[in-house]
C-alpha cells in the first residue's frame, strides 16, 4: 500500500510539472504579444487639427486603459505626419520610442497646415511607414485621414495626380506593410474613418486583397475607445499566433508519465495526434436523409445536480441514467430506486459535422428511448466530438471532464440568475447542459465516434453565434456586454477566486444569453482539462473583466 501510495504521488508531482510547464508556455505567448508597436498615420493639412490634438491629449489614457487589461504591455510609439506633394513639410516622423511624452512633444510640434488638393499624400506615408523600425510581435499601423490617397481610381475628385503619387504604388506598399508581421507576430492596418471622401478608396483597397479595418472616427473624442480595442484585438491575434495557449488537443490526459518515473525521457507532452477526415456540411438533414442514417444503442451518462457551492471544490459525481419504470414512465433519476432500471437509448449522428471549433466537430443527431421517437423534432440534438484521433485523445473520462465543465457553469448561471447582485436591467444566461454516450457496440472506437458530449441545439429567432471572451482575459469589444462580464465576475466571487468560468460563446435571445462551451479556469490545474490555464489566468480573466466594467462605468 505504501508503494502504490508513494507511486500515485510521483505520478501527480509528474503532472503537475507537466501542466506547470504548459501554462509557462501560454504566459510567454502572452508576454510576446503584449510587446507592440503603434504607428499613428497621421493626416497632418489643415483641416485635421482636432484629430492631432485628440491623438496627443488621449495617448496616455489608451496606455491605461491597454495596461489595465494586458498589464505587462511594453509599448513604443511613432508617428508618420503627412501632407501633399508640394507641401515644404511633406512628412513629419518620430520613429518608434517607447517614451510616451517624446511621443506627446513631438505631435505637440506638429501643426494642421497645407494640402493642395482634395486627395493628400497618403501613398508617400505608407512607403515611410515601411522604412520605421518595427519589431515588436505585435504590430499596429492606424491611418487617421479625412481625404483619400490620390489615384482617380480612388476617389472621384479633382487630382493633381490622377495616377496616384509618383513612382509610388499604395496598394504595393499596404501588403509590404502587412508583411512586416512575420512569422511568429502579426500586423494589423487600422483605418479610421472621418468622412465618406474615403470610402471608395477603402473599397479599393479591399478588392486588391489588402487586409485593413476601418472603424469610425467620425468626431475626434471617439479616438480613446477605438484605438484601446485595436490594440487589445491585435494582442488576442498575435498570441493566437504564437501559440493558442490552452487550445491542446481536446481533454487528452499527459501520456508517458512511466517514461518519466524511470528516467527514460524527459518531461515534455507528446503530440503524436491527427486530425481526423472530414467535410464540413452545414446544411440541416432531411427526414429522407435520416432514414438512410442507421441508429447506434448507447449508454447514456450525466452529471448530479448540484446543490451549493461548496460541492464545486470537488469532482463532480456523474452515473448511468437511470429511468423510471412505466407506472411513474416520463422521469429520470440518477440512483436505483425500487422504479427505475439502467436502459440505453438510441442514437442517429449526420456523417458528417456541421461546425467544427478548435478542438471540436459538432454533428446533428437524435436521441430517444424509442426508435419511433427518433425523427420526432424535441429529440433532436447536437453531438460534438474531439476533431483530432491520437492515444487516449476520446477515453471516456475526457468526455466526461467536458460534461462537468458545463454542469458547473450551468449551476453558476442559475446562482447568478437568482443573485441579488444581477441587476434587473441584465439578461439572465443559460449554459448549455451536456449529457454524454458512449455507443455499445466497440466498432467506432478507433474512429473516434464512439462517445459524444450531447446538447439541445442553441434557440432559433435569436442574434447569430458570438465569442465573447476566452480563458487568457480577452473581450471581443465589438459585442462587449455588461451581462456576461457581471456573469463572470459573479463565478470569480461566489466561489471565492477558486473557479472563473470564461470562453463565453453563444446567442442572445430577448432578454436570454445561452451559452455553450465554456471554459473553466480553477486554482487547481489538474481539474477541467487542458483549457485550465490555473490561478495565473484566473488572474488574468478577473483583472480584465473589472477593467472593463469600470471603463464603460458598469462596475
Amino acid at each position: 500500500e505504501f508503494l502504490r501510495s508513494s507511486t500515485r504521488m510521483k505520478v501527480t508531482e509528474v503532472k503537475l510539472a507537466m501542466k506547470e510547464k504548459d501554462i509557462r508556455r501560454a504566459l510567454h505567448a502572452i508576454k510576446l504579444a503584449e510587446s507592440v508597436d503603434i504607428a499613428f498615420i497621421i493626416d497632418c493639412t489643415g483641416s485635421m487639427g482636432s484629430y492631432i490634438e485628440s491623438v496627443k491629449n488621449s495617448i496616455r489614457q489608451i496606455v491605461d486603459r491597454v495596461v489595465s487589461t494586458n498589464c505587462d504591455m511594453k509599448l513604443r510609439l511613432a508617428i508618420v505626419g503627412y501632407r501633399d506633394i508640394r507641401d515644404t513639410s511633406r512628412f513629419e516622423i518620430m520613429d518608434f520610442s517607447p517614451s510616451v511624452n517624446d511621443f506627446k512633444t513631438f505631435l505637440a510640434s506638429i501643426c494642421a497646415t497645407g494640402g493642395d488638393d482634395a486627395p493628400e499624400d497618403m501613398a508617400g506615408a505608407i512607403k515611410e511607414a515601411n522604412e520605421l523600425a518595427w519589431e515588436n510581435p505585435t504590430k499596429i499601423a492606424f491611418i487617421i485621414a479625412d481625404a483619400p490617397c490620390h489615384g482617380r481610381e480612388f476617389h472621384g475628385y479633382d487630382d493633381s495626380y490622377p495616377d496616384g503619387s509618383p513612382g509610388i504604388n499604395i496598394i504595393d506598399e499596404l501588403k509590404a506593410l502587412e508583411e512586416k508581421a512575420g512569422p511568429q507576430g502579426t500586423m494589423n492596418v487600422t483605418f479610421g474613418r472621418i468622412t465618406d471622401q474615403t470610402d471608395t478608396m477603402i473599397a479599393r483597397f479591399q478588392e486588391n486583397k489588402v487586409s485593413i479595418d476601418q472603424v469610425g472616427i467620425e468626431e475626434s473624442s471617439k479616438l480613446t475607445k477605438t484605438v484601446t480595442a485595436s490594440v487589445r484585438k491585435s494582442i488576442f491575434k498575435t498570441v493566437t499566433c504564437i501559440g493558442k495557449p490552452g487550445a491542446s488537443v481536446s481533454f487528452a490526459p499527459i501520456d508517458g508519465i512511466e517514461e518519466v518515473l524511470k528516467g527514460d525521457r524527459a518531461l515534455s507532452r507528446k503530440s503524436d495526434a491527427s486530425l481526423k477526415d472530414y467535410t464540413i456540411s452545414p446544411s440541416v438533414p432531411t427526414s429522407i436523409d435520416w432514414t438512410k442514417q442507421p441508429f447506434s444503442r448507447v449508454k447514456v451518462y450525466r452529471n448530479v445536480r448540484i446543490k451549493k457551492v461548496s460541492d464545486l471544490q470537488e469532482p463532480i459525481k456523474m452515473g448511468l441514467l437511470r429511468f423510471v419504470s412505466s407506472a411513474v414512465a416520463g422521469k429520470a433519476s440518477m440512483s436505483p430506486t425500487d422504479k427505475t432500471f439502467e436502459s440505453s437509448m438510441l442514437i442517429r449522428r449526420a456523417p458528417s459535422p456541421f461546425a467544427e471549433g478548435e478542438i471540436r466537430l459538432a454533428y446533428h443527431g437524435q436521441l430517444a428511448q424509442k426508435e419511433k421517437d427518433l425523427g420526432k423534432v424535441e429529440h433532436g440534438m447536437v453531438f460534438k466530438s474531439f476533431k483530432h484521433l491520437g492515444k487516449r485523445v476520446h477515453d471516456r473520462g475526457q468526455y466526461l471532464k467536458q460534461m462537468e465543465v458545463s454542469a458547473i457553469a450551468d449551476f453558476l448561471a442559475r446562482a447568478y440568475n437568482e443573485s441579488p447582485s444581477k441587476p434587473a436591467h441584465c439578461c439572465n444566461v443559460s449554459v448549455l447542459p451536456v449529457i454524454v454516450v458512449e455507443e455499445e457496440d466497440e466498432k467506432n472506437e478507433t474512429t473516434g465516434n464512439r462517445r459524444f458530449c450531447v446538447e439541445q441545439h442553441l434557440p432559433k429567432g435569436g442574434t447569430e453565434f458570438v465569442k465573447y471572451s476566452n480563458n487568457t482575459g480577452y473581450w471581443d469589444e465589438d459585442v462587449l456586454d455588461e451581462t456576461l462580464l457581471r456573469f463572470t465576475k459573479f463565478t470569480h466571487d461566489i466561489t471565492h477566486g477558486y473557479i472563473l468560468v470564461s470562453d463565453l460563446q453563444g446567442v442572445r435571445r430577448g432578454s436570454s444569453y445561452y451559452l455553450t462551451d465554456p471554459v473553466i479556469l480553477c486554482k487547481d490545474i489538474l481539474r477541467f482539462g487542458n483549457t485550465n490555464l490555473g490561478e495565473k489566468f484566473v488572474k488574468k480573466c478577473i483583472d480584465s473583466t473589472n477593467a472593463h466594467l469600470k471603463e464603460h462605468k458598469w462596475g
